[in-house]
């Protein structure tokens, strides 16, 4: 290693389910941040970390598979690679799928780049009766290899050293031996002025993706094509994939044990999860289960958070002159952001419960078991990951519809993503399931919840008949072994979204709370302009047993979901500071029916500004943004005032 530099940037690629990110989050800790690469809206995670006296600048890259195929995720990391190379790459191998996972690397390898190589979950491979021979691979690779563990810390220090050790390391690109036919094109293109790595990407791609120095190239990697396309009736992709494949496998052949299909314990999970008739009912129950859980375990801290913003308003309330700032303070500040606060364990426990299917490998087999369903919608396979991450938040779910590729699926999964109930939402769920249906709340969430999928699915099958389809698109889904929990990442994964709640909070809840309590306090001698407003509007949520109260609420909601909850609080709460005095205005002022209708007004109409925004940038267009929000605003109403008129039967 060099003396002369105390910063290296690693980059970290490998496979979706490498274990790559909890890796990430071994390495840095707390010390990682989440934002957007540059130009594009997919997400990447950066962190620090100080081993020995060097700064390290790790760089979690998105999971792919392939660096020459056209997604956005790898293109992504296909140009961060050129156009930044990082000090040092560092790969993470899923030791249970080498093959496949080694795929990447060799392309990683034949660019010349500098790399390290994680064998990831090795231990999984050890219980299975299977080994690999890490000397041995090293020596193929002729790269370092190094054993780790995504869950546990104690491979961290070894590697951390490795990656010293390597930081300044010269790579020679990887020279794999392609069919006779397609050496001669490779060798033409180098002729030509373009690399080895250029010209395997030219005919790889069919011409795209690469970046030629002039027309004379262009000409001679279109006659390259040419002269492949005459003499086999396999492409160039195909061709390149089998060169690599049969580098790896015999690279395989001397450092890896036969590996067996699956474990007693996977092979009887899967049983279950994939079955034709219990998959979808099992997959019901624990949506059921997570929901039931996510109201009643939330409840108890939810009731200390209560009854702590409660003293804080009282100490407030005493301690300062009776004055509009101790008003502001009290009743709206307090009020308004302490309401909205109480829900965190609510929020968190629901994060956790995604958290825990996600990591568990169980998502990527429900969305193998709904693919056929979702299909009869006109919804693609890779549609369910969107739709899920949607639960916690519309805006990056509609963002990460981009790995469709075929227009119209991903158009209706933009369109039908609002549906899928936020983490916003949840405290207005929570709030007025606990007043109106106090010894069932858990059930109405769910139903909430699959009343959410139920519209998004009858919206789709809708918009599937409405809008030509351009062309299919095979949907090939990873079923990554089963495994338990890292529970560092997993507290890293919560900890990053309860972040999200909390800033939220200080921000656009804050700020609507303050602006709530302006428009309820002025004027201070006549009816205040927020009640006026309230009463102008409500007749058009009369049919659903609205006061000017919940129409105030709602229409602050245009702004953000969250500031529903807090609305209600300070509108309700002028001389109450706590929860208990707003569940008792609340359950008075309306009836069970108009509570249920109120959260299903919530659940269906217009998105909040930052997805309509998102919608225009991902759609191109403000006409499919407006399409969302009046979809959503006259479903609403529809569904709204059906739901009051049917439970006053029985409410």
């Amino acid at each position: 290693m060099s003396d002369t530099r105390s910063s290296y940037t690693v980059a970290l690629i490998g496979n979706p389910n490498c274990g790559k990110t909890s890796l990430f989050n071994q390495l840095t800790g707390a010390r990682q941040r989440t934002g957007n690469m540059a130009g594009v809206t997919v997400t990447s995670r950066e962190g620090h970390k100080t081993w020995r006296g060097v700064d390290f600048h790790f760089i979690d890259l998105p999971g792919i598979y392939s660096l020459a195929n056209s997604r956005v995720e790898e293109m992504v990391a296909r140009d961060y690679l050129i156009e930044t190379p990082p000090d040092l790459i560092l790969n993470v191998v899923d030791a249970n799928n080498l093959a496949r996972n080694l795929a990447l690397t060799s392309q990683i390898l034949e660019q010349g780049l500098p790399v390290v190589i994680a064998l990831n979950m090795l231990d999984e491979l050890e219980k299975q009766g299977d080994s690999v021979d890490l000397s041995e691979l090293s020596l193929g690779l002729a790269k370092p290899v190094i054993g780790s563990d995504g869950r546990s810390n104690s491979h961290i220090s070894a590697l951390m050293d490795m990656l010293l050790d390597n930081v300044d390391q010269q790579a020679e690109p990887l020279l794999i031996n392609y069919e006779p036919h397609l050496e001669q094109a490779i060798t033409s293109l180098e002729h030509a002025g373009l690399t080895r790595w250029q010209s395997v990407r030219w005919l790889e791609s069919a011409g795209e993706g690469v970046a030629l120095l002039s027309d004379d190239q262009r000409e001679e990697g279109h006659r390259a094509l040419a002269q492949l396309a005459s003499r086999h009736d396999e492409s160039p992709a195909e061709m390149v994939a089998e060169g690599r494949y049969g580098y790896i496998h015999g690279l395989l052949h001397k450092s890896s044990s036969e590996h067996q299909d699956q474990s007693a314990a996977d092979h009887w999970l899967d049983s279950i999860a994939l079955n034709r008739w219990l998959g979808i009912p099992v997959f019901i129950l624990l949506l059921w289960v997570m929901f039931e859980a996510t109201f009643t375990l939330g409840s108890y801290p939810a009731d200390w958070i209560d009854a702590g913003v409660s003293w804080v308003g009282q100490q407030v309330g005493a301690f300062m002159p009776e004055s509009l700032l101790k008003n502001l303070l009290v009743e709206g500040l307090i009020a308004g952001v302490g309401g909205v606060l109480v829900f965190l364990p609510n929020v968190v426990l629901l994060f956790f419960f995604i958290a825990l299917l996600e990591q568990s490998g169980y998502m990527a087999r429900a969305a193998f078991l709904t693919d056929n369903l979702m299909s009869k919608v006109g919804l693609h396979g890779k549609a369910f990951v969107p739709l899920v991450m949607g639960f916690g938040c519309n805006v990056p779910a509609i963002m990460s519809a981009r790995t469709i590729e075929e227009p119209r699926a991903r158009l209706i999964t933009i369109l039908i993503n609002p549906f899928m109930s936020c983490s916003a939402r949840l405290p207005v769920y929570v709030l007025l399931a606990g007043i109106f249906f106090t010894e069932h709340a858990g059930t109405v969430l769910f139903g909430l919840y699959m009343l959410g999928i139920l519209v998004a699915f009858a919206i789709a099958a809708l918009l599937a008949r409405t809008i030509p389809e351009k062309h299919d698109e095979a949907f090939i889904m990873e079923l990554p072994p089963w495994r338990f929990p890292s529970p560092r990442s997993m507290l890293l994964h919560v900890w990053d979204k309860a972040g999200d709640f909390l800033r939220k909070i200080g921000g656009v809840i804050l700020v609507g709370s303050i602006l709530i309590w302006l428009l309820q306090s002025f004027p201070q001698q006549g009816t205040p302009w927020l009640e006026q407003l309230g009463h102008f509007v409500a007749p058009l949520f009369a049919p659903m047993g609205f006061g000017w109260q919940e129409t105030v609420a709602l229409l602050s909601g245009f702004i953000a979901k969250e500031v529903i909850a807090a609305s209600l609080v300070v509108v309700y709460q002028t001389d109450m500071n706590d929860m208990a005095g707003l569940q008792a205005a609340l359950g008075s002022a309306l009836a069970p029916a108009s509570g249920l209708a109120l959260m299903v007004f919530t659940l269906l109409y217009m998105p909040c500004l930052a997805t309509i925004a998102t919608i225009r940038r991902e759609t191109g267009s403000w006409r499919w943004a407006g399409v969302s929000v009046m979809m959503g605003l006259v479903l609403a109403w529809i569904g709204a005032w059906l739901v009051y008129t049917l439970a006053s039967l029985w409410l």
